[in-house]
């Protein structure tokens, strides 16, 4: 059992669970951010909505605490929430000098972000000031993961790029991966940090092994681009396609492992998200839903484990679920410079 799916009458961009409470945020193509609570054996309520920006909000990411949110706009600001009421707490307006698409939040005190032209930026959220920027990519940023144990931020592009910068070093000394001729348009890192895996336009997997950026392993195993991907182990990924569909992929060997959800083959996923139970996955399409699927299934359970001990492996089967002008609006926005279900309305 899972909660109902929550609907909207915008286009969702992006959406974050709470890392503690059963929330969750989402930001909206009108410049709005909602709140809601979740509840499987409830109605899901609405906390509070938020005018954050009068430009699309294309990201949003909770603090480590869960006490405020950020969130990045195409307006080119930053804005920080207050989790409890919605309230603005700040914002920092030309963060950019063009439309911001991403957000990746690096500790408690540090998050990048990166925009339509491939400019990335560090920021001190205490100082609310840039602390390093830095330009590999040619085209827009895509999206950014942060492998913690290394202490590196990664990137992919629309130019085929992935980028690896250490942030304990200048930025004169990030690591670029070897082009590949297509758009790579989500990632991950897995494997404890020895491999990152990137979905892209053409509907390939490629990966990397960590400090072998020069080679990569390429996998035809999707019809459609892959516009989102979420670790559920350090082996396993749920990738979302333009298709509609949550599809479970093992890594090592490549292996179709089944369908985790649908969202009708007319509505792309934007963004796929585990909740902090891991218990029910999440994702958001054209759809206008932001539907959760149970994969609590998915995870052995042991009780005699410690609280402490890492989670345990997925079980490896055939899963199929069924689903029985800055002053001006947004009522439009490409997000990526590429063809887009947007580019219609």
């Amino acid at each position: 059992m899972e909660p109902k799916p929550i609907e909207f009458k915008d286009h969702i961009f992006d959406f974050s669970f709470h890392p503690v409470e059963n929330m969750v945020v989402a930001g909206l193509i009108n410049g709005q951010v909602q709140c809601w609570s979740y509840a499987a054996d409830r109605e899901n309520t609405l906390n509070w909505t938020t005018q954050a920006s009068k430009k699309s909000c294309r990201g949003v990411e909770f603090t480590p605490d869960g006490a405020h949110l950020l969130s990045i706009s195409r307006d080119k600001s930053i804005q920080a929430l207050d989790v409890t009421s919605g309230r603005l707490l700040y914002k920092i307006p030309k963060a950019h000098k063009y439309a911001i698409n991403k957000i990746c939040r690096l500790d408690t005190h540090l998050t990048a972000t990166g925009d339509d032209e491939g400019i990335i930026k560090i920021w001190d959220m205490r100082t609310c000031k840039a602390t390093q920027e830095y330009k590999v990519h040619d085209d827009f940023i895509a999206d950014m993961a942060y492998c913690s144990g290394r202490s590196s931020l990664l990137s992919t592009g629309g130019d085929g790029l992935l980028s690896i910068f250490d942030t304990r070093k200048p930025t004169d000394k990030i690591k670029l991966s070897q082009l590949v001729d297509d758009e790579l348009l989500s990632m991950a890192v897995i494997e404890d940090g020895n491999k990152v895996i990137a979905g892209s336009q053409s509907g390939a997997l490629y990966t990397w092994d960590w400090n072998q950026w020069d080679a990569s392993r390429k996998w035809l195993g999707h019809p459609n681009s892959i516009d989102a991907l979420c670790k559920l182990d350090e082996q396993v990924v749920c990738t979302g396609g333009s298709d509609g569909l949550l599809r479970m992929i093992s890594v090592q060997p490549y292996k179709f492992e089944g369908i985790l959800g649908d969202h009708g083959e007319d509505f792309p996923i934007e963004a796929v998200e585990m909740d902090h139970h891991q218990t029910y996955l999440a994702s958001c399409g054209h759809d206008l839903q932001l539907k959760f699927w149970n994969v609590q299934f998915l995870f052995e359970q042991d009780t005699t484990a410690e609280a402490t001990s890492p989670p345990p492996p997925l079980k490896r089967k055939v899963i199929h679920i069924h689903d029985d002008d800055d002053d001006v609006p947004d009522t439009q926005d490409t997000k990526r410079p590429r063809e887009s279900f947007f580019d219609q309305l």
